[in-house]
């Protein structure tokens, strides 16, 4: 039998395969999201209309269509395209156990980076377009109004089962989902296919600089929250080079879960009132030098582990 997908094929038909499972991924997403609705409703087409219509205003829908969609736009994709491409999931997705110094480093260095990423995201949230393209920062500020109402609902709660319900969504599955299609699946597909024809061990170091940034672009962009797009980029790029230093998929998923977590928990710090000074403030005004410590030993995580670099 034919492969679908056989190796070798070109990047614009792998692409092509790729949007063809994502959007296969984001009906099945909506066809289970139905299912499930109705058979909570006993099959009441009145309230499952009801449900559709107020999806942005319920936390419950909201929380299950966020999960469905890890699941079937995020996590499953990856697998199922690097089985369409004939590629090793060991090797394709970066599936290698991880040494502990990068699974350290690379949870430490979210810690280290929460001033710089402060300075950053008040910078980003200030910009302002030339006065021709109000019309375009119009729709990009009410996107960013959209998605942060949809955020801060999600987030929304003072329980522990909020708490941890938000940590397995918006800390374990996105964390784990998003990475799983950016940087172990996307990044490795660029990879492979920008610059000379050789193994991913061998590709020269501008191949995946090129690749990792562009990996990141996309990244930050599928966001659609503008605001937060060079701040989202920076991330992106840094789980970018934890994968190609360290080999493993792992690590920056550990990562990128310990950012999302660090959010969880203090929104949710917040909600209870356990806290009251804010966080994204750490930097910014009279701890302005507190991005300088962030930027210096960032420095230094960056060239322990590249010191360290496995091969890709």
């Amino acid at each position: 039998m034919k492969s679908f997908c056989p190796s070798g094929s070109p990047l614009m038909y792998r692409i092509l395969v790729l949007f063809m499972v994502i959007i296969v991924g984001l009906i099945l997403t909506y066809v289970t999201f139905i299912a499930v609705v109705l058979i909570q409703n006993g099959f009441n087409i009145a309230l499952l209309n009801e449900q559709i219509m107020g999806l942005s205003s319920s936390i419950s829908s909201l929380r299950l269509m966020q999960t469905l969609q890890s699941f079937f736009v995020f996590i499953f994709p990856p697998f199922i395209l690097t089985k369409l491409y004939k590629e090793s999931p060991k090797d394709f997705l970066h599936l290698r156990k991880p040494e502990l110094t990068f699974v350290f480093i690379g949870i430490l260095s979210i810690f280290l980076m929460i001033p710089l990423i402060n300075v950053l995201v008040k910078w980003n949230a200030g910009m302002h377009l030339p006065e021709f393209l109000y019309r375009v920062e119009s729709w990009m500020r009410a996107s960013e109004d959209a998605a942060e109402n949809v955020t801060q609902l999600m987030m929304k709660g003072t329980t522990w089962y909020d708490l941890v319900i938000n940590l397995l969504i918006v800390g374990l599955l996105a964390g784990i989902g998003e990475e799983f299609l950016f940087r172990g699946l996307l990044q490795s597909l660029f990879a492979k296919e920008i610059g000379p024809v050789t193994n991913l061990n061998k590709k020269p170091a501008w191949v995946m600089h090129t690749t990792i940034w562009l990996v990141a672009l996309l990244f930050s962009a599928i966001h659609l929250q503008f605001y937060g797009f060079i701040p989202r980029l920076l991330l992106g790029v840094w789980f970018g080079y934890l994968l190609w230093w360290s080999g493993s998929i792992w690590v920056p998923i550990l990562a990128h879960f310990t950012n999302n977590s660090i959010s969880t928990v203090i929104t949710y710090l917040e909600n209870k009132g356990t806290i009251t000074k804010d966080p994204d403030q750490l930097g910014l005004n009279e701890t302005w030098w507190l991005c300088l410590i962030s930027i210096v030993l960032l420095t230094g995580c960056i060239i322990y582990l590249k010191q360290k670099q496995k091969n890709y």
